[in-house]
């Protein structure tokens, strides 16, 4: 009887722990799954009237209301003390504001599939950025995912029947500032994060003070969005409810993630690029018919072998359920 018991115990562990495991893998594909169609969303608001500028400020805030809200039920202070400070403008501004902008624009001349395929490169420059100020260690294996990357960036770029368009290939170049940024952002994050500073109130912060910057901004560039009331029909009712979408996505995506985080580790969310690309471009096809070349999909082939290679320890820790690269 002995003999049975662990065996009784190890499957009572197991079936205990299956769920734990499987509640954040659910909330991973569902976190990647409207990632991806914050691209398709935003397009579908460009093509009907909504600018940029305004389209990221109303976007902030609303990202805003919410973890500001989150954190106030978490009993969490938003601080704004120097530190904090130098945290919000740096990789709120420059990390994630201008990217976002960016990517909005690039999205009035590009495919949004297409755009999703160049967000997935951020690994890349975030590992070169990282190497750069010593926060990573060399590892051949690595950088060799970091050029196999890019090579794959070239497979789209480069062949003349690759892309529909003749100017695409100049558009999606622009596009990968935004993964530039945002790679930029991660190192940024690294470098300046508070000591003291807990993630959902840094998050609230940092996107108060973005959506505050943002507003002026759109006001100067003639980018200021408002949808009338009651909403009319055609493009106006398109933009006004796209608008609505891309706020409703942002918000939901921001909490989705602290709680992915709470509940698995940052290590798992770091898987969640895959997801977002693959999705991307499946809405894509969804809501514009966007149909790829044999090259592009060549280049999104090689760009995933490129990350499997950089994000190599994240991965297997992931897949593991270790929480810990190492």
């Amino acid at each position: 009887m002995s003999g049975d018991s662990r065996p009784r115990a190890a499957a009572g562990a197991d079936a205990a722990g299956a769920p734990s495991r499987l509640v954040p893998a659910l909330l991973l594909l569902f976190l990647g799954t409207i990632w991806g169609l914050n691209a398709s969303v935003a397009k579908l608001a460009g093509q009907n009237g909504v600018q940029p500028i305004g389209l990221a400020a109303w976007q902030m805030s609303g990202a805003a209301v919410v973890t500001l809200i989150a954190a106030r039920a978490a009993g969490l202070q938003v601080r704004f003390d120097r530190a904090h400070w130098r945290y919000y403008l740096v990789v709120g501004l420059i990390g994630t504001a201008a990217p976002n902008v960016n990517m909005v624009n690039a999205l009035n001349h590009l495919p949004a599939g297409l755009l999703m395929i160049g967000l997935s490169t951020v690994p890349l420059f975030s590992y070169l950025m990282s190497l750069a100020v010593r926060l990573e260690r060399f590892d051949r294996l690595r950088l060799g995912g970091v050029l196999l990357g890019f090579a794959g960036v070239l497979t789209i770029v480069l062949p003349e029947a690759s892309l529909p368009e003749a100017d695409d290939a100049l558009w999606f170049l622009i596009g990968l500032l935004t993964p530039l940024l945002y790679g930029f952002s991660s190192v940024a994050t690294a470098k300046l994060r508070p000591a003291d500073a807990s993630s959902l109130p840094l998050a609230a912060g940092m996107l108060l003070v973005i959506a505050l910057a943002l507003w002026p901004t759109a006001w100067a560039a003639g980018h200021v969005y408002a949808p009338g009331w009651p909403i009319g029909e055609g493009p106006e009712r398109t933009a006004a409810l796209a608008l609505a979408g891309v706020i409703a996505v942002s918000s939901i995506a921001y909490i989705l993630y602290f709680e992915i985080v709470r509940m698995a580790g940052p290590v798992a969310v770091s898987v969640v690029g895959y997801v977002v690309t693959c999705t991307g471009i499946g809405w894509g096809m969804l809501f514009f018919d966007e149909r790829h070349s044999p090259f592009v999909w060549a280049g999104v082939a090689v760009i995933f072998a490129g990350l499997a290679l950089v994000n190599k320890r994240q991965t297997r820790a992931a897949i593991l359920g270790t929480g810990s690269p190492n």
